[in-house]
């Protein structure tokens, strides 16, 4: 009962300032497009990195890039196919982070306009 209270109050709250709301969210939308989020994976022997995913706040991918050793081993079935996993995880894993920052500056953004602690709030923006 008490958590339906709660709701309630956040939800009047959220209605007495969904302009000043609205404007937030799409300040929040617009620097979550700019910000880069960067993952380097697939270390070579020699230390060097063989992948980087670069994905956006709003997660999207901005770019994927190999390193010429690592393309360069992939000459077989089995060398492509482990290159082809490479850069699955390292889009996944930008991707996730990706989630976790837009995930953070939404709550920063909430907290700073009063709103309670609402989970899934990045809902919202896609995110």
């Amino acid at each position: 009962m008490f958590d339906s209270l709660k709701a309630m109050g956040a939800l009047a709250q959220i209605m007495k300032n969904k302009e000043a709301i609205a404007a937030s969210m799409a300040k929040v939308q617009a620097e979550l497009a700019e910000r880069l989020i960067t993952v380097e994976g697939a270390k070579q022997p020699d230390g060097s990195i063989g992948i980087t995913a670069v994905a956006n706040g709003k997660l999207q991918m901005v770019s994927i890039s190999i390193s010429p050793a690592l393309l360069a081993t992939a000459t077989d079935e089995p060398s492509r196919a482990r290159l082809g996993a490479l850069i699955t995880g390292a889009t996944n894993a930008a991707l996730k982070r990706a989630k976790e920052v837009a995930a953070e500056e939404i709550a920063k953004e909430a907290k700073a306009l009063g709103l309670p602690d609402m989970p899934g709030l990045e809902k919202m923006l896609g995110a």
